[in-house]
């Protein structure tokens, strides 16, 4: 990540469109550590569709996926996601730290999921 990147927050990349094969060039620049279970998934989605006789588990996967990159590819986006999401799985967290965490992740899920239409 480039210093600029850093000081302007910038998003690391360009939101891809909903296929699999841009979501997963996606996420291996922006989240490399998830790309296996990206791939995971994916392999199970496809199962799922086959056996349902339906493209839902695939529509799943694919607003899965790019809500994943909405938020990562926004590095304070990604830094708070996460920041929030440890928290609130946090034993030692208080009510009102747990629930301010609740309330960033619906935030930024809910920013995530506006930004790629749905």
């Amino acid at each position: 990540m480039s210093a600029q990147h850093a000081e302007q927050d910038g998003p690391l990349i360009p939101q891809p469109v909903m296929t699999r094969e841009a979501l997963r060039e996606a996420i291996r620049r922006v989240a490399l550590p998830r790309l296996a279970e990206l791939d995971r998934e994916c392999a199970e989605a496809f199962d799922c569709a086959v056996q349902a006789q339906s493209t839902n588990p695939l529509r799943f996967f694919l607003a899965k996926w790019a809500t994943v990159v909405a938020i990562e590819r926004w590095p304070t986006r990604a830094a708070a996601f996460h920041e929030a999401e440890r928290l609130s799985g946090d034993p030692k967290a208080s009510e009102q730290q747990f629930r301010d965490a609740m309330e960033t992740t619906g935030r930024i899920l809910g920013e995530a999921q506006q930004e790629i239409g749905l």
